[in-house]
């Protein structure tokens, strides 16, 4: 498996779609460019408007209308499927560091 295919929610089941190959060379789908990288990505903030209308919320991501910077956690450092579904404002803690790719990756980078 590569790092890519850690993303998707059930890697044994569905993979990214659309798919990211290791091999290609074109980042044109890559980041905020791929529907389901955005998610990942997004400030968790603006997750539970990202899940009521991901396309809108990708739009602004890319349009830099949500600022993606060092201050905003992502939603995957978040617990839930999908990633921040669960974030209570109120309590930042809550799930913090627990996301599945997060976990995912640790293993990968451990089994090096």
């Amino acid at each position: 498996m590569t790092i890519v295919q850690y993303a998707a929610p059930d890697p044994s089941d569905k993979g990214l779609e659309p798919p990211i190959y290791a091999d290609n060379k074109s980042r044109a789908l890559l980041g905020v460019n791929h529907p389901q990288l955005a998610g990942l990505l997004c400030p968790i903030k603006h997750a539970k408007v990202y899940h009521e209308d991901p396309k809108k919320v990708q739009a602004e991501l890319q349009n830099r209308v949500i600022r993606i910077h060092s201050t905003a956690w992502p939603a995957f450092i978040y617990e839930g499927t999908p990633p921040g579904k669960d974030f209570d404002p109120d309590n930042v803690q809550e799930g913090f560091l627990k996301g599945y790719y997060l976990k995912r990756v640790s293993l990968l980078l451990s089994d090096q």
